[in-house]
């Protein structure tokens, strides 16, 4: 698998932990949008890494005669 893609997941599971101090539970309904907006684009990108070394894993166990 590609370290880079790890590396990169590692980043963002690391950014959506540190997002959590942001989130006040005390705030208003109507506050927080822009820091949701980024919470939602950043576990959108983690699942999309996530989804592509899912993959691979996946097609070399095949190409190695294993089952995933």
């Amino acid at each position: 698998m590609s370290s880079a893609t790890r590396v990169k997941l590692r980043g963002l599971l690391r950014e959506l932990g540190d997002l959590a101090e942001e989130v006040d539970p005390f705030d208003p309904d109507d506050s927080g949008a822009p820091l949701f907006d980024h919470i939602a684009l950043v576990a959108t990108k983690a699942a999309g890494q996530a989804r592509d070394l899912e993959t691979e894993a996946h097609n070399t166990a095949m190409e190695n005669g294993r089952l995933p």
